[in-house]
């Protein structure tokens, strides 16, 4: 018996020893590697989001996810669990985060409602949400006043929105003033330029050196005046202050809001129940007027007028308006305007006369960002004879440019000159033409004498000597000092230019504005015509400009302005095909049929 039992027991032995060296037993179970499960967030969008393992799984490998599949924002707890028959079970942990979204196309919009005893509210509006809770705060409102309303926008999976929108509740009494409250907004032609355009940032004390006789004896190029207007700009300008001119006519209405409601006011209290049309008088710093005042569904029209002015004012309160005041103003000397404002928009045209010689222009304005585009069309003279010019501005932060036909003389046909100034500083930087004269094409830059390179000072005189070989110009030009003329030098080579100067100074007819004090104190701002001198060069002669005149003036050195020279080759080669498409857009006729004609009304009460 002992021996049977011992004989067991060393069996058992030598089975564990067996097996300890790697026998035929069961092997032992491997951990999961390179196996993850990240963090993640997504913004709700009402659809569920899932974590999943990362990493290459060995075959046969389960994964069993817990709390996974959320669609509500929230932040979740998700854990993975891998099993395989080989390999350890293993978990893993992480976060899922639904973000909340955000409220979109929901509006809160103002109201203003006839006081009647009756509670009145404004909500909300665009499709909400499923299970989005609104809650408002001061509205429901039944008395006389003006409220404002708070909407509270909750729901579990957006973030609360708060909208405020003003409820005004007003009685028969506010009528006339809520009606008008808009009409006496007054245009702004000058707000489309920058503020450094304005005549009070542009004027000069007393007119800076011009003319023959204002450089007889030489000027330091720093003392002339550079803040001047080309002849394409003024052309804008004489648009810009001839309706300037009506309006300050017409302020005279624009300021007696008060005193015009007031008379509708009284007419209301009369009619309570009818007062879409009102005809009456009032009188307006001492002067009678005439009125009459007109409702449309989203319209307000208002006529006033006597014995020297005509003011016909429109407010559009339409939803999609781009012109929300409208306007024609009529003086006895002639002058008339009409015009349309919006927030980013300004169009108005203008008749008035000129030395006898009827002008009629067209000017329009549209804001985008901080870049303005403008349009404008001239016709000076009447109608079938009349000179049309036709200009095309652009100006942003940095340039201000008028590309326009505008004649510099007779004999010359322009196609386009540009203008290009500083728009901080209203400076000149250079100008570009292209124009033909007896059949030979020329593409020109002008430039300011501060803007060449080596020039200190200059002279000019007449020149009497008809045998001279500057038959070119009445006037001879001296530099730096020097007592020998300034010489230019042709093209030459065989083409129509043969003759023509690469280069020179010439007087160029420019406008200065000259600030005057008047004995009441205030200042106004008067337009001077003036001649200063100013460099041109062909467009296809500025590479040989400095060795140019090295080569004709005695090794004087001059340079062009570089920047200056590729700002206005830009902007030229921008504008001049957008100039092209619009120069012939406007009619004589188009722009007198758009200013029209007095309003009968007016006749009649002259009658």
């Amino acid at each position: 018996m002992y021996k049977r039992i011992l004989a067991v027991a060393l069996c058992a032995l030598l089975a564990l020893a067996f097996t300890a060296c790697g026998g035929s037993g069961a092997p032992a179970k491997q951990d999961f590697a390179g196996i993850t499960l990240e963090s993640a967030s997504f913004p709700y969008d009402g659809e569920p989001h899932n974590l999943s393992v990362e990493g290459t799984l060995p075959a046969g490998t389960n994964v069993t996810y817990e709390n996974n599949a959320q669609t509500n924002a929230g932040s979740y707890t998700v854990t993975a669990i891998l099993t395989n028959e080989n390999y350890n079970t293993k978990e893993l942990t992480a976060t899922l985060t639904i973000t909340k979204a955000q409220f979109t196309g929901i509006k809160f919009e103002g109201d203003s409602v006839l006081y009647d005893g009756e509670a009145h509210s404004i909500f909300v509006t665009g499709s909400l949400p499923e299970d989005t809770n609104v809650t408002y705060t001061n509205n429901g409102q039944t008395e006389k006043g003006d409220y404002t309303v708070t909407a509270t926008l909750e729901n579990p999976n957006y973030e609360t929105l708060t909208l405020t929108a003003p409820l005004r509740i007003y009685t028969v009494g506010d009528v006339a003033s809520t009606l008008l409250s808009s009409i006496f907004d007054r245009p702004a032609p000058w707000s489309f330029l920058p503020a450094a355009f304005a005549e009070k940032n542009i004027a000069y004390g007393a007119l800076p050196p011009s003319d023959v006789t204002g450089f007889a004896d030489f000027v330091s190029v720093g003392d002339m005046g550079d803040r001047y207007i080309g002849k394409q700009l003024n052309v804008l300008y004489d648009g810009l202050s001839t309706a300037e001119t009506a309006l300050t006519a017409a302020n005279v209405i624009f300021t007696a809001g008060e005193t015009i409601a007031a008379a509708y006011q009284n007419f209301i209290d009369k009619n309570p129940n009818d007062y879409d049309n009102f005809t009456g008088s009032v009188t307006i710093a001492g002067v009678p007027f005439s009125l009459k005042i007109t409702l449309g569904e989203d319209t307000a029209t208002l006529l006033a007028g006597n014995d020297t002015v005509s003011v016909e004012l429109v407010s559009d309160s339409s939803e999609n308006a781009t012109y929300t005041n409208r306007g024609r103003i009529q003086l006895t000397n002639g002058v008339a305007l009409k015009y349309e404002a919006g927030e980013n928009a300004l169009k108005f045209a203008v008749e008035f006369t000129v030395a006898g010689i009827g002008v009629l222009q067209q000017i329009e304005f549209v804001r985008s960002g901080n870049a303005v585009t403008g349009y404008l069309y001239e016709y000076y003279g009447a109608e079938s004879v009349a000179i049309k010019t036709s200009a095309l501005l652009y100006s942003d932060s940095s340039v201000t440019a008028v590309i326009s036909n505008k004649r510099e003389t007779d004999d010359m046909l322009i196609n386009a000159y540009l203008e290009v100034y500083d728009s901080s500083t209203a400076r000149l930087i250079g100008g570009e033409v292209t124009e033909t004269v007896k059949l030979a094409d020329y593409d020109t830059y002008w430039f300011d004498l501060s803007k060449i390179g080596g020039l200190t000072s200059v002279r000019v005189t007449e020149d009497d000597d008809e045998n001279d070989n500057n038959s070119f110009q009445p006037h001879t030009v001296y530099l730096n000092g020097s007592a020998a003329p300034f010489a230019y030098k042709t093209v030459g080579g065989l083409t129509l230019r043969n003759p023509s100067r690469r280069f020179d100074i010439e007087m160029k007819e420019v406008w200065y504005i000259v600030a005057e004090q008047n004995n009441d104190g205030n200042t106004s701002y008067t337009k001077q015509k003036a001649l200063i001198p100013m460099l041109f060069v062909q467009t296809d002669q500025t590479d040989t400009f400095a060795e140019d005149v090295a080569e004709e003036n005695g090794e004087l050195a001059l340079t062009l302005n570089t920047a200056a020279e590729t700002t206005v080759r830009t902007l030229f080669a921008q504008l001049s095909e957008s100039y092209a498409a619009i120069k012939e857009n406007l009619t004589y006729d188009a722009i007198d049929d758009y200013i029209g004609e007095n309003d009968p009304f007016f006749a009649t009460e002259a009658d």
